[in-house]
């Protein structure tokens, strides 16, 4: 398996060598190729320009035709066959290309022969001294005569530059693979060493130490990669202790029921068995433990199934402002027997539309959770406050409140902001998580305010509906008449 360094230098000398190919066969293979077809159709198009000038002019207009051989270093000549005479223009230090013995006019004029007037001739000629020209000549008719126009131009300058390009180009090759090898060094060690760095960190977290932590102070995605894994890394540190104080508070919860009913169920056998009225109080207790038992153990269980999405939703109208005065009946023990005072502030009918029976979970645990923290007045206030097109449910203590800090962890399982020797309130953690889960399966905003020695409102919205219509009931058919 390639390396990473392998693969970014690989990478970075394929492309630096695909860009070198592509500028040798542009500015070597190409440019001669390119130019000489350029020339030619600049050479055409001048030699058209001229055959213009010339068509109804009572003679050569030499100033123009000098002008455009200096411009374009051109070679021209005029050959009038009736007369037999030649006429040529050339432009300074043109070595007299058109006089040189080895250009092959009489073939050209030939060739023109059999051509259309007008029609432009293009070949290529070479001069004494080696030296190669393009040459474009056509026969035409203007008031001067008959004539055949020669236009020559030479290659020279393009094959001197091809040569120098291709000494420039050998030297800038050798440079662009040196720096190519640079580069890819660079940045291949400055993209693997964090890599390197996050990757020795999930190996030390693999063995078990949750303390590691990645020094990365880069910004880009490799910076956000490094932050996120420290992230993880906390994240995991954290779950595990939560866990592991979930086990030793489901094993306290789950060892003083288990003990009692071991006590009870020998002292029913051994002592009370025969007293009917001491059996009776005794099973009673052992009644009311396995009850705490299967609360345990349910509530873990619906928190996993509600986690996995195993418990389905089952939306449905029903009248929040009954549901809550039922709920709130059932701490009539609470308020006789231990002092507890419910407020409930709510319309007498309202309706929306939600799971019932999982709404009802929701409003007992948090309930639940402000009977075990509300303050020494017991007083625990429910409110049910009408926000257009959503009722929000506000349940509020007068407890000591929660601080900043553990407001966002109060929602997650196994999490309790209060010390173990606090028994007030003990329990597994799972109420609110329990909450939170049906909270986000019927996609409803949720949260909690709260205020340090003043207590906590914890709240959720949940959407409202019309009133379902009433069906009448249906009749009954007619019973047929006794004969």
């Amino acid at each position: 398996m390639k390396s990473i360094k392998t693969k970014i230098w690989l990478s970075i000398l394929g492309v630096t060598t695909l860009v070198i190919v592509i500028i040798w066969f542009s500015q070597v293979v190409l440019l001669e190729q390119l130019y000489t077809a350029g020339k030619r159709h600049e050479m055409i198009g001048s030699a058209g320009n001229i055959v213009s000038m010339v068509a109804n002019a009572d003679e050569l207009p030499q100033d123009e035709l000098k002008q455009l051989c200096a411009e374009n270093n051109y070679c021209l000549e005029f050959y009038f066959p009736d007369y037999r005479s030649t006429i040529r223009f050339e432009p300074i230090g043109s070595g007299n290309l058109m006089r040189d013995e080895l250009f092959e006019r009489q073939s050209i004029l030939i060739e023109l022969q059999s051509m259309d007037p007008g029609t432009f001739l293009e070949t290529r000629q070479q001069s004494s001294f080696g030296t190669e020209y393009n040459v474009v000549a056509s026969y035409n008719q203007s008031k001067l005569g008959n004539y055949v126009l020669m236009v020559a131009s030479e290659l020279a300058p393009v094959r001197e530059a091809v040569s120098t390009i291709r000494s420039q180009l050998v030297v800038l090759t050798i440079g662009l693979l040196l720096f190519a090898t640079v580069l890819a060094l660079v940045l291949s060690n400055s993209l693997t060493r964090p890599i390197l760095k996050i990757s020795n960190a999930a190996k030390e977290v693999a063995k078990g130490d949750l303390q590691v932590q990645v020094n990365v102070k880069a910004t880009d995605e490799i910076g956000q990669l490094a932050e996120d894994f420290n992230q993880m890394v906390r994240e995991i540190d954290r779950s595990n202790t939560l866990q592991r104080e979930l086990i030793a508070n489901v094993s306290h919860d789950i060892r003083t029921p288990l003990t009692m009913i071991q006590g009870y169920a020998e002292m029913i056998r051994d002592l009370t068995g025969d007293n009917r009225e001491k059996r009776n109080e005794q099973l009673a207790v052992l009644i009311a433990e396995t009850n705490r038992l299967n609360t345990l153990v349910n509530d873990i269980l619906d928190l996993s199934r509600l986690q996995a999405g195993r418990q389905p939703i089952h939306p449905a109208p029903f009248d929040l402002g009954v549901k809550l005065r039922d709920v709130l009946k059932r701490y009539d023990l609470l308020e006789a027997n231990e002092g507890f005072t419910f407020t409930l502030e709510a319309p007498e009918h309202v309706w929306v539309v939600a799971d019932e029976i999982k709404m009802e979970q929701v409003l007992f645990n948090i309930i639940n959770n402000a009977t075990n923290h509300t303050g020494a007045d017991k007083k625990v206030m429910i409110r049910a406050l009408d926000r257009g097109q959503a009722v929000r449910v506000e349940i509020a203590d007068t407890g000591a409140g929660i601080h900043p800090e553990d407001l966002p962890l109060i929602w997650e399982r196994y999490y309790k902001p209060y010390k173990k020797k606090d028994r007030k309130g003990m329990g597994t953690g799972l109420g609110l998580s329990i909450v939170k889960a049906i909270l986000v399966a019927h996609h409803f905003a949720y949260g909690v305010d709260s205020v340090l020695g003043k207590g906590s409102t914890f709240w959720f919205e949940i959407t409202k509906t019309k009133e379902p219509d009433k069906q009448a009931k249906p009749s009954l058919p007619p019973k047929n008449p006794v004969a």
